[in-house]
């Protein structure tokens, strides 16, 4: 399974409540993301693997974590802080004492997940780039 495999395979499960169904995933937009992110020397991405195949993601760099997801067969296995302890901890070896997030703001489960991490909102809101263009809040952790 692809990165862009498995975000679509979680964001259409996840987001559900804020992309209309008949609104198509904007693979393309998406993918022209993770490349961005993957020739960037700066970012780092893991993929998490059990003997099923790959299960979830995180990419992480520049003092951003700018990707996270765990397919929806593996959510409360665990899988998602073990991916963000580790993106925490590169971005701290990296010299990172301050990071930066961005969620949508209706997307509750994970701004809940995040504030359990110690995540905290900064105020700072704008429109994403997909459209409906939810709204997204950004989020920092210092430490």
């Amino acid at each position: 399974m692809s990165l862009l495999e498995m975000e679509r395979a979680t964001n259409t499960v996840a987001l559900a409540h804020v992309f209309p169904a008949d609104l198509p995933f904007p693979s393309d937009d998406v993918l022209a993301q993770w490349r961005i992110v993957l020739d960037d020397p700066t970012s780092t991405v893991l993929i998490d693997e059990m003997d099923t195949g790959p299960v979830g993601y995180v990419a992480f760099g520049g003092g951003w974590l700018l990707h996270l997801g765990v397919v929806p067969s593996w959510w409360g296995s665990g899988r998602a802080k073990t991916l963000h302890a580790a993106a925490v901890a590169g971005l701290i070896a990296a010299g990172a004492r301050t990071t930066y997030l961005w969620v949508l703001a209706e997307n509750h489960r994970a701004r809940a997940f995040y504030a359990r991490q110690g995540w905290q909102e900064t105020g700072m809101r704008e429109p994403s780039a997909y459209v409906p263009h939810p709204v997204k809040v950004q989020m920092t952790r210092t430490g």
